[in-house]
């Protein structure tokens, strides 16, 4: 790194605790995930409710729709999306034992597609439920209407838990920056060797500035998962809880070329390495970080930051949050949403980062609390390896502003993102060596 080239210093703090786990129990039943999300979610929706109906409407529990006859009530549960396309294990088993051939399908809604809502002990039928298409199993909510008998609700309306608070941002003085980046793809390295090697030539300070950005105000980079790869050679619905350990050499290969990437990287500026799906990590979320065996190198360097996915940190007192865009992914199968940013905004008003787990994304059985539910609004909230760039800024009705950022996959795209804490503008920078 040249000489003249002095790095800004941040503060930083990572608050992904709730993220990682002591123990790996995978005997608790999955149910409890959601009595657990929808009792924390309860004190939220409730606030919901007051502000946008007051106290004009009773607030119902469902088993009790039938003997309290009210004509029009508010009611609190989990919505769950019947799908009939939806994957399944015996639908796979079927197809492989040739009893019944099933069409390949990447997205899973349908005009059949009928919603529940549900809670501890009852669920109903909904009828009337406005923008149905647009959500999934999963979210929480409250939802005014009557009960029409018969195990059916008719919706008039509805509220989602919406922006938690958000923390004041600073009022920062000088431009810094933060990059992210995912989907580095070091498998197929052929196919952007010349554009890594850039990116890390301007992280470095060999290229200068570009698009008049100062390279000594960068202060850290965040590396949003799939640095190994970005896809299987059998892109098949996988029903395991772990990934498949035995790597073929040319995956160990990949893991070494990481290495001796953030190697070079470490010597010059923070690096937060979070996992992603085709990492070598566990496969259910949370993530845990990468393993500091697959690392000799790097890891000497305690600028390298091996974090969880999703991963929450607060850099100079703004905060970050994101995953490496599982969820969102998720969300866009299930769903007629057809843009990830829309997905990152509706996750702020159901105050959820991954609703679809565990229903059709795959989770730890948590059993005492549900790590996903937003309990303060963040700055920015970001999603790795989607297929393009896009970005930005919502606002909640409460005055929280909110920068949200697709982050594209760079071994396809060449596009990294550069965010300036100062005034949260985000642009991509493409490391296109043609």
């Amino acid at each position: 790194m040249p000489d003249t080239v002095v790095r800004t210093l941040a503060t930083y703090k990572n608050l992904s605790s709730r993220f990682s786990r002591k123990t790996d129990d995978y005997n608790n039943q999955y149910y409890k995930i959601y009595n657990v999300r929808l009792s924390q979610m309860n004190v939220y929706l409730l606030e919901a409710i007051k502000r946008k109906w007051g106290d004009r409407f009773p607030v119902c529990k469902l088993y009790k729709l039938a003997e309290e006859n009210e004509d029009i009530c508010v009611v609190i549960g989990t919505l769950f999306k019947d799908q009939k396309l939806k994957p399944s294990v015996l639908k796979q088993l079927a197809e492989s034992a040739q009893l019944m051939p099933q069409p390949i399908l990447n997205h899973f809604t349908d005009d059949s597609d009928v919603f529940y809502i549900e809670d501890e002990l009852q669920r109903f039928q909904l009828e009337g439920l406005a923008n149905g298409k647009q959500l999934v199993t999963g979210i929480t909510c409250a939802l005014l209407g009557r009960d029409k008998g018969n195990g059916k609700f008719s919706v008039i309306d509805y509220t989602y838990a919406d922006y938690r608070p958000q923390i004041e941002r600073p009022i920062l003085q000088n431009d810094m920056y933060v990059v992210l980046v995912s989907g580095l793809d070091l498998f197929h390295l052929e196919k952007s060797s010349l554009s890594v090697r850039l990116f890390s030539n301007w992280l470095s300070g060999y290229l200068g500035d570009i698009n008049g950005i100062n390279t000594e105000d960068i202060v850290r980079l965040i590396i949003a998962g799939n640095s190994v790869k970005t896809s299987s050679e059998n892109e098949e619905v996988n029903f395991t809880m772990n990934v498949n350990i035995n790597l073929s050499n040319d995956s160990i290969e990949a893991v070494r070329t990481l290495d001796s990437f953030l190697f070079e990287l470490c010597q010059v500026i923070n690096v937060d390495l979070m996992p992603g799906c085709k990492d070598p990590s566990n496969f259910v979320l949370p993530q845990k970080c990468f393993h500091h065996c697959l690392l000799p190198k790097s890891i000497l360097y305690k600028t390298l930051n091996r974090v969880t996915n999703p991963y929450e940190c607060e850099i100079n007192g703004v905060r970050m949050l994101g995953t490496s865009g599982e969820p969102i992914s998720d969300i866009l199968k299930y769903s007629d949403i057809t843009e990830p940013i829309e997905v990152l905004e509706n996750c702020l008003k159901w105050n959820h980062l991954a609703p679809t787990a565990p229903d059709t994304l795959s989770c730890y059985p948590y059993y005492d609390s549900d790590p996903f539910i937003l309990d303060d609004c963040p700055h920015i909230l970001f999603c790795g390896n989607q297929e393009k760039f896009h970005t930005k800024i919502v606002q909640g009705a409460g005055g929280q502003n909110v920068r949200l950022i697709c982050v594209p996959e760079f071994s396809t795209s060449f596009t990294a993102c550069i965010l300036n804490l100062k005034n949260l503008d985000c642009v991509p920078i493409v490391f296109n060596a043609d």
